[in-house]
């Protein structure tokens, strides 16, 4: 599999027009398809080893059922945003939330950003999404889950 240096490397080098963007893209979409469904797998092994539905996630989550069972089951690009509030509904740990991160292509957690380092509190904390929503709210930040993406 490629690194992002590769990928960088070669949209530096080789793309140097549309037909060459549309070959690039063609031949780098795999990426995205096998990260979703290794999400999948992986969240799927995560909600069965913990007894979670698929329904008790959506209901915590307040997403809309079909947009949920696609993200849940690999079929729709999860974002950030929505990956955050299904592992937390779900009560992964921050090691399991950094890699659901990882393997949709989302950016890792910073404890630098204020709305992130109230993200980890929360979840070291274990607090439910309900909880964490609350917490943000109260500092102004954007709450997780609120989009239909």
């Amino acid at each position: 599999m490629k690194t992002t240096n590769d990928l960088m490397n070669e949209l530096k080098n080789d793309v140097s027009d549309e037909r060459a963007l549309k070959e690039y893209l063609k031949k780098n979409t795999q990426f995205s398809e096998i990260s979703s469904t290794a999400f999948a797998e992986y969240f799927g092994k995560l909600l069965k080893e913990r007894g979670f539905t698929n329904g008790e996630i959506e209901r915590q989550t307040g997403l809309e059922h079909s947009f949920c069972n696609k993200m849940i089951n690999g079929k729709a690009s999860v974002t950030r945003n929505n990956l955050l509030a299904l592992t937390i509904a779900a009560g992964l740990n921050l090691d399991e939330i950094e890699k659901c991160l990882t393997l949709t292509n989302n950016g890792a957690l910073y404890p630098k950003d204020s709305r992130d380092a109230v993200i980890i509190y929360s979840i070291n904390r274990r607090l439910s999404l309900a909880e964490t929503n609350s917490l943000l709210y109260s500092k102004g930040m954007e709450l997780l889950g609120q989009t239909k993406e």
